[in-house]
């Protein structure tokens, strides 16, 4: 029988998203970095017993349609790494029950998962515990297994703009497992000020690692990049929600999307929520395009190819969603 829940989602309309067309489509080697990405989830264990699940999903054709300037595969596994790692960590930590996720739990498990990401240097016997805490947990253990492969590619100084994005990316998970432990609802630009750091900004960090250039810090963090950046990253969480609204309309899986909080704050229904969202995300990215147009004036060719490589982020993104068996009913 199909409840409630099921029939809403099967009703919504995933409203059309303005975004740029991919610039490679390769399912062959798309396939095969999900291959490689298959074996590493095996050996790490997180989303134990959701194989089928995890291929369906499809993270290495998601990697290979955001970095189209790099063919080598494992190079895109990395990539692939970063999305099912972090993925692992909204799952199981924040948004999922049937995963194990828990609001409660999870400042410390962040906060054990810094760790993961940035060596804590402990005295012994503690030192001790804290590795054999991160080496029980699958997620953590996802963790280190893709800082480990981040750093056969990437300077110290990249390394550290990953962690930066990821952090920050963990401060804002905090912030929705209080709305859910207080059982409220955040001001849609609350929540839009929140979803520009908990978005695909920690996997965007990678585009020139995977590329195999290094794009200089100061250029990174500049006013100007970190704006068309950060506008880009909007736009592909907010086509995240967008796609994703069906599935999260389902009972104990995560409930914070912008669809729900504009049909809340409007006064509509969810379908009319798609259909905001969908005008928000495309606001968006035409003012990311206006903002790209006036830093390409200027760009070094470094810059030129890194801004390139946002762009094919935002188009491969959404293609990805498009078509991945993570947001099937």
């Amino acid at each position: 029988m199909i409840n409630k829940h099921e029939h809403l989602a099967a009703q919504l309309v995933i409203p059309p998203l303005e975004c740029p067309l991919p610039v490679r489509v390769d399912e062959a080697l798309g396939n095969h970095v999900n291959d490689l990405l298959l074996d590493w989830v095996s050996q790490v264990g997180i989303f134990e017993g959701q194989l089928e699940q995890v291929h369906a999903s499809n993270f290495g054709r998601f990697a290979m349609l955001c970095h189209p300037d790099t063919d080598t595969p494992e190079r895109l596994l990395l990539s692939a790494k970063c999305i099912a790692a972090l993925f692992a960590v909204d799952d199981h930590y924040c948004d999922d029950e049937r995963s194990g996720s828990n609001p409660r739990l999870l400042g410390p498990r962040l906060s054990l998962a810094l760790a993961a990401l940035d060596k804590a240097h402990l005295t012994a016997p503690h030192d001790l515990a804290l590795t054999q805490a991160l080496n029980r947990d699958p997620v953590l253990r996802g963790l280190q297994g893709y800082m480990s492969h981040l750093a056969r590619y990437s300077s110290e100084s990249q390394m550290a703009r990953v962690r930066l994005e990821t952090i920050a990316m963990f401060v804002t998970m905090n912030a929705e497992a209080a709305w859910r432990i207080e059982h409220s609802l955040p001001s849609v630009w609350e929540y839009l000020a929140h979803r520009q750091v908990n978005s695909f900004l920690p996997c965007m960090a990678l585009i020139d690692v995977v590329g195999g250039y290094e794009l200089e810090a100061d250029a990174y963090f500049s006013a100007q990049v970190r704006e068309v950046v950060t506008l880009a990253a909007s736009a592909t969480i907010i086509a995240n929600d967008v796609y994703s609204a069906p599935k999260e309309s389902m009972p104990e899986i995560g409930d914070f999307n912008l669809p729900l909080l504009l049909a809340h704050e409007h006064g509509c229904s969810l379908q009319q929520g798609m259909w905001l969202a969908a005008e928000t995300h495309n606001e968006i990215v035409r003012r990311y395009a206006d903002k790209e147009h006036q830093l390409l004036e200027h760009a070094s060719p470094q810059l030129e190819r890194f801004l390139g490589g946002v762009k094919a982020w935002l188009a491969g993104n959404n293609e990805w969603h498009q078509h991945s068996g993570r947001y099937q009913v």
